[in-house]
């Protein structure tokens, strides 16, 4: 299962901007510095703004069947972890096997993974194979929404603060509240007081999440949820 902290990936922060010319964007500390203001700034945005590449299990989440989620059928229905955007479909594959991209289409605004006619996708996943073997129905995707040119500044200040403050220099961020370790960089700040130390960022969250969300919305459907009730039997599907 995938995790909510895997869903944070780093940003591509341009090197030359915002002062980070003079930071070696090569060494350790300064990709550190990048993954933690990427990862704080995705979840200040309630996990909406920051892409991820992820592999989702489509198939058989219905207690009944669905052709969108049992298979079967010319489309299907693509659901990330958390109830995260799908932007994107790099690759679908069913087992070791990968489709052609000219025999499926993905629909970003409806999450619907179409497959050329007359051709129809597998009825069944089998949930007990690792990807890219047996007949694992793995769709290959990109989740979350890319950030913009405002998004890519602030967190552009916001590694250079966090790189500075862990070498000891000048900078925004109060002294002692950062800490280089072999899994990372550590911030001992909440959120709040990091927006108020960085206007910039403080700004960016105003606008992007003003109320504070902590997980995208979720849109509430019946067959999903009596499939989360069903236990393995739902889990399995009613193609399984």
């Amino acid at each position: 299962m995938t995790l909510l902290s895997e869903t944070s990936c780093p940003w591509e922060v341009d090197a030359e901007s915002c002062g980070l010319a003079d930071l070696d964007p090569e060494s350790p500390l300064f990709l550190q510095s990048v993954e933690t203001a990427s990862s704080i700034m995705t979840r200040l945005s309630g996990y909406t703004i920051g892409q991820c590449e992820v592999e989702i299990r489509p198939l058989n989440l219905c207690p009944e069947c669905r052709t969108w989620c049992c298979g079967g059928g010319d489309a299907i229905h693509i659901t990330s972890p958390f109830n995260l955007s799908v932007w994107d479909v790099s690759r679908v594959r069913l087992g070791a096997d990968e489709y052609p991209t000219s025999s499926w289409r993905f629909d970003r605004n409806s999450r619907m993974l179409y497959r050329v006619p007359p051709d129809v996708w597998p009825k069944r996943d089998e949930k007990w194979s690792d990807a890219g073997e047996g007949e694992a129905f793995v769709v290959d995707a990109t989740v979350g929404t890319p950030p913009d040119s405002w998004g890519l500044d602030v967190v552009a200040r916001l590694t250079k603060e966090l790189f500075l403050s862990c070498t000891g220099k000048k900078c925004r961020l109060p002294s002692n509240v950062t800490s280089v370790t072999s899994q990372g960089i550590t911030v001992r700040l909440r959120d709040d007081e990091i927006n108020t130390f960085i206007p910039e960022l403080g700004a960016w969250v105003n606008a992007v999440n003003p109320h504070g969300a902590r997980l995208p919305a979720a849109v509430y459907s019946p067959d999903l949820a009596t499939a989360r009730r069903g236990g393995l039997r739902a889990l399995g599907g009613c193609c399984a």
